[in-house]
């Protein structure tokens, strides 16, 4: 497997000085990083196949086994507070459980079937789209997952840093960053976890530009839960807006803290004509600010 290799470049590793480990693990980490550049297009044609289903009506579904299984279970937990994704709409299912999330569960990865049964518990659909991550891209739990996935009609996509893999070849859309042997060989917590965790990233927040939860470069979709979010909140109204932050917060009270709605609000000044309005663009603030 590509991800379990051991690299000459690092040969006697734990003799080297300090500052060569430290210098080898981030030229490690850039050249990982780097290797997405070569895969936007096919990252560029989930975005855009993905857009569609989940406006009809589909889920957001990560899939993984130890470290890309904490991974996913990250990037899904930040879709509602960051853009108001419903959280029944962003499942992740995970080897072992909620108890992998901390700790390493024994041979929790090894079972396809568990994977394909606690896909068949969440009633996959067509709609739809599963993203399933194995740096080796041969873990069994993830590829049940998959193949369950599949056979639903889901839209499937695959993350891995092994060519020819299984999970690459059943994926409907293949992401493969050629990442190649870690630091430490087969850790693929590093090189191949940061090249999934970057994936998501431009994965899930392109999905969400294109499902109007941004205007400009604010998340215009955010949950203030907390002083810190409130204070945003207001910032990016007043800037949207370009009304002072009193005005912002108060539009936001009456607007029970929806920043999209605060701005329609503002724009006509009648919250009920606001409401409408946001309705009628289907939440798309650009089309409501400009109509």
């Amino acid at each position: 497997m590509d991800t379990e290799k051991k690299s000459d470049r690092y040969n006697k590793l734990d003799l080297w000085e300090t500052k060569e480990i430290l210098d080898a693990i981030l030229e490690s980490q850039l050249s990982a990083v780097s290797s997405i550049k070569k895969i936007i297009p096919d990252i560029e044609v989930a975005v855009t196949k993905s857009v569609p289903l989940l406006e009809n009506g589909g889920r957001l579904i990560f899939a993984g086994a130890g470290t890309s299984g904490r991974i996913a279970a990250q990037e899904c937990a930040e879709l509602y507070p960051t853009f108001s994704w419903p959280k029944n709409k962003s499942i992740f299912l995970i080897a072992g459980g909620q108890k992998s999330l901390t700790e390493a569960i024994e041979h929790a990865e090894d079972v396809l079937a568990q994977g394909e049964l606690e896909a068949k518990k969440i009633k996959l659909t067509s709609k739809d789209v599963v993203i399933c991550l194995a740096a080796s891209g041969r873990t069994p739990y993830t590829l049940g997952v998959l193949r369950e996935a599949n056979l639903s009609g889901a839209l499937t996509i695959g993350i891995s840093s092994s060519a020819n893999s299984p999970l690459l070849n059943e994926a409907h859309i293949k992401l493969f960053p050629n990442t190649g042997s870690e630091v430490i060989a087969g850790s693929t917590r590093m090189k191949a976890g940061t090249t999934q965790k970057i994936i998501l990233n431009m994965l899930t927040t392109s999905i969400m530009i294109r499902l109007n939860r941004t205007y400009d470069s604010f998340m215009i979709d955010l949950v203030a839960t907390n002083d810190k979010l409130i204070k945003r909140a207001a910032f990016i109204v007043s800037e949207i807006s370009k009304v002072n932050l009193e005005s912002a917060k108060d539009a936001l009270k009456k607007c029970h803290g929806n920043v999209k709605l605060a701005c329609v609000f503002l724009k006509y000044q009648d919250l009920k004509k606001a409401e409408n309005i946001l309705k009628e663009f289907s939440g798309n603030l650009r089309k409501c600010l400009d109509n």
